[in-house]
């Protein structure tokens, strides 16, 4: 939780990155040596499709491909649970890095907490 509040709530100026799906979620958390410099989490919906989101890694540890290792170790905890749809609510700006790791964009923009957002799947 301190990595997401670093980043969402301190760079980024989300109000909250805490809710009721943490408690139902599985996360995943990169280290290097004993510190923690990456998560994510993964959940399922009612129509069996997994979403995965809240990725984020400290500014300091950023372009070292340890957000598409977050992503790709969800993937595939998801598909050894016999996940087969992958959706990410993501900020528009990351875009382009979710089409690098295989999603797809779909449906209109959206606007959490005042930031714009996209729907993106990708069948795994």
């Amino acid at each position: 939780m301190d990595i997401r509040i670093k980043v969402f709530v301190d760079e980024q100026g989300f109000v909250d990155d805490v809710d009721e799906i943490d408690a139902e979620a599985t996360h995943f958390v990169a280290y290097i040596g004993e510190k923690a410099i990456g998560t994510c989490r993964a959940y399922k919906q009612a129509d069996g499709a997994y979403i995965v989101g809240r990725i984020a890694v400290l500014r300091e540890s950023r372009g070292q491909g340890i957000g598409s290792c977050l992503l790709n170790t969800a993937e595939t905890n998801i598909k050894n649970i016999g996940g087969a749809r992958v959706l990410i609510h993501a900020q528009l700006h990351a875009k382009g890095f979710y089409e690098f790791c295989g999603y797809t964009a779909f449906g209109d923009i959206e606007y959490e907490q005042g930031q714009p957002h996209i729907w993106l799947e990708k069948k795994i």
